[in-house]
Parts: structure tokens; sequence; C-alpha cells
């Protein structure tokens, strides 16, 4: 096998599940935030969370679209670049691709429904309703595709023996050991995401973008009207502590999540704990390893916090923490994931101090929650949730080299024989790009011609 092939077959699939999920989680989080809105929306007969809801379903459409092709995009990938992978992974765990569909199916049903109901029913709840079956396809989705993510990380319900697939459990498969913890880590970094993405978005409206909105109008010497602006001002404000609640939830189950994933690595796949912590020697008493630069298989230069390497994995600081030396170097991964593991960790830091600061100065010095330095903190949440999503994926996939399925299959094994990988597998990379490139142009045009209406007031029933 050319192994230059191997190596551009790696950085194609690396680069459409880079792209695949910025667009994926959105048509998991965005149902959730709607559907929510729309729900206070009517119980408090608040008109600007109906306007929220409604605004943003077109971006709920839309990125669902986006979301279905991409993902049409990597099945094609994977049986062109990865044929022995899918011939396997298709026998045992084809169910949740199976089920995925009913899901996907469900949710595109009810969103078209819902999108072309709005003034349909005299009774809101009836159309809130429709946004139920959204969010649990949406979540479903997730959470089948994740199973066999997970699989690959935890293969179970098969024997395979000399390229024999024999004792298949669907089942088995599907509900492995790193199931429970992959699936809900996962779907709570997606809404996490969601939620301060939509936050940073307002907060850059109400500190950066006003300012410059003013600018403009002085430049045309137009008088602002500021009964409109007070009302604007007033409803961002409102979008924003909403969208900061959601992320503070999930920021909070982010942690949990987070800490029950760690566990979970470092007790059943302790190759890639080691490799992650960059934990070179198996020793109790395991220190905690913070930065440094990797030379030569070893870490120099990095921050170590005696015995709670140990502490964080297993409850005990007298606990023993298999290292590198415990495994062969040939079936190590490549160590740079430490560094990869340091900033998934500094980002959601970063996310959970933000979120914190928010309310601590909302409930205490509210206004300065509106102020300049913290919109700008909150502004910089919305990448640092998108590179904290990235680098943990990064973690968690080529943490399982030199593997596709840890044990059973290794990377070479499911990759094609095909001579064409360079001319053909750059067409995937390609379309994703121009799909990250239109996809925000859509959007941006299509609320840059669509106006915040908040006059209207949609709990005056209309005539059906």
């Amino acid at each position: 096998m050319n192994s230059n092939s191997l190596s551009a077959g790696r950085v194609f699939m690396g680069d459409s599940l880079g792209f695949h999920i910025l667009f994926a989680l959105f048509g998991v989080g965005i149902p959730l935030l709607i559907s929510l809105a729309e729900l206070i929306a009517i119980t408090r007969k608040d008109n600007d969370f109906f306007v929220m809801a409604k605004r943003w379903s077109f971006a709920m459409a839309t990125l669902f679209v986006v979301g279905a092709v991409s993902g049409m995009i990597i099945s094609n990938q994977l049986t062109m670049l990865w044929p022995k992978f899918m011939a396997l992974a298709g026998k045992v765990i084809g169910l949740p691709f199976y089920m995925e569909g009913f899901a996907f199916f469900i949710e595109a049903i009810f969103l078209g429904i819902y999108l072309y109901s709005w003034d349909r029913f005299k009774n809101k709840y009836t159309h809130w309703l429709c946004s139920i079956p959204i969010v649990l396809g949406s979540v479903a989705s997730a959470f089948f595709i994740t199973t066999a993510n997970a699989w690959m990380n935890s293969p179970a319900g098969f024997t395979y023996v000399n390229g024999v697939v024999s004792n298949i459990n669907p089942i088995a498969a599907m509900l492995n050991k790193a199931t429970y913890t992959e699936t809900t880590h996962s779907i709570v970094s997606y809404y996490l995401t969601t939620a301060l993405v939509f936050a940073g978005i307002y907060a850059w409206s109400l500190g950066f973008h006003k300012h410059r909105t003013k600018h403009l109008l002085k430049k045309k010497n137009i008088v602002p009207n500021e009964e409109e602006h007070k009302k604007l001002q007033n409803y961002r404000k409102k979008a924003l502590v909403y969208t900061m609640i959601i992320g503070a939830v999930f920021a909070l189950l982010m942690t949990i999540t987070g800490d029950e994933s760690a566990r979970y690595v470092a007790n059943n796949e302790p190759l890639k704990f080691a490799a992650a912590e960059m934990a070179e020697h198996t020793e109790a008493e395991a220190p905690m390893e913070i930065g440094g630069i990797e030379k030569n298989d070893q870490l120099e230069d990095a921050i170590k916090i005696p015995k709670l390497l140990s502490f964080l994995s297993f409850g005990r600081t007298t606990a023993v923490v298999k290292g590198l030396d415990d495994f062969d170097s040939n079936t190590w991964p490549p160590l740079w994931i430490h560094a990869m593991f340091d900033l998934m960790v500094f980002f959601g830091m970063y996310i959970a101090f933000v979120v914190t600061l928010f309310f601590v100065l909302f409930f205490f010095k509210r206004k300065y929650s509106f102020s300049h330095p913290m919109l700008g903190l909150v502004v910089l949440s919305s990448p640092a949730s998108f590179l904290a999503l990235e680098f943990g994926w990064m973690v968690t996939e080529v943490g399982r080299q030199p593997y596709v399925i840890r044990g059973v299959m290794t990377v070479s094994e499911a990759f094609t024989t095909s001579k064409t990988v360079l001319e053909f597998g750059s067409i995937f990379p390609s379309i994703y790009t121009i799909l990250l490139i239109l996809t925000p142009w859509i959007l941006i045009r299509h609320y840059n011609r669509n106006k915040l209406d908040l006059d209207t007031n949609y709990f005056i029933n209309k005539t059906n």
C-alpha cells in the first residue's frame, strides 16, 4: 500500500469529519433552543421569545439541510476510502444507522409541519407540540450515530477470527461499554456549543454592533429612534440571558460527563489515556502534567501537580495509572494528542469561567454583565466552544490509532487498495469547503434582508 495514499486518506477523512461536526451539532442544538423559547413565549405571553423562536427557525431549516447533505458525503467517503471497515461494520453495527434513518425521517416530517404552521393553530401549544418530535428526532440521530463511534472505541457484539465475523449481537454492539459516556458527553457538547454560539451573536449585537450602527447613522446624519433602539436592545439582552442560561446548564453537565468520560477511558482505554495525559511510566500517585512540549516521546517543561492524575482517574491518590511504557510502542497513538487534550481542557475551563462570571455579575452587578469587557468574553466563548469540541474529537479519534476498530482492525487494513485516492479523495474536503463558505453567506444574507419585527403581536389569534 502507498503510504502517501493512506496519509491522504486520513487527512481527507479528518477534514470531512471536522467540517461535518460543525454542521451536525446545530441540527441537534437549535431545535431545543427554539422549542424552549416558544414554550416560554406561550406560558409567559412574551412576544420577544416568540420572535426568537420564529426567527431562529430559518437557521434550523438551513442547517438541517446542510447537515443532511454533509452526512451523505461522509457515508459515501466511508464506502470509497474504507471499504473493509464498512464491510465489517455494516454486519455488526448496522442497526444504529438503520435506526438513525427513522429518527431522521421523523425529524424531517415534523420540521416541515413546524415551519409552515406558525399561524395555522388557534391554540399556540399545538404548534409548540410539533417541535417536540424535532427535538427528540435530532437527539436520537446523534445518539445512534455516536453509538457506532463508541463501538469503534469499544468493539462488542461479535467474534472476529481470521477475517471472519460470527456471533453477531447488534444490541450488544450498539450498547457497548463506551456508549453511555460517549453519547452523553457528545450530545451535551452540541447543546452547549449551540447555546454559546447564539449567545456570542447577541453579545456582539449588544456591544460592538450597536456602536458600529450608531456610527453609521451619525455619518449619514440619521437620528436614531431611541424608543425602537431601546426595544431592540431589550430583546437582545433577553436573548443573551436566555442562551447563557442554557449554556450554564450544559456547561455544568459538560463538567460532569467529561469527568465520567475521562474515568471511563482511564479504566477501559488505558493506552489512549496514557497518551492523552502523557503518562510516560506506570506508577502509583501519578502526577497530572499540564502543558509542556513533547520531544522524543517525552514531555518537557510541563507543569506537574503531584498525585492529581491518580485521584481524578480513580478517586484515590494511591491508584496506579498505566503509562506508555506498559504498551508496545508500535501501538502508541501520535503523542501530540496530549496537546489537543490540554487545549480541550483549557477552552472548556474558559467557557466555565465566562458562564460563571456572567451570572455572578448578572445577579450582583447587573449592569456590568452587559459591559463591553463581559460581552467580549462571551463573544470569544463561541469559537472557544467550537475549538473544545474539535480538539475533543481529535483526542477520541486519533487516540485510537493505529486502529480504526480498537484491537480488531488497523487503519491500514481498512483502507482502500485504489490508486486514485489523491485524485478523487480531494473532492470531499472541496465540497465541505464550499458548504462552509455558502452556509454562513446564505444565513447572513437572509437575516440582513429580513429585519427584526418586534411590533407584531403574535398572540392575537389570526383567522385560519
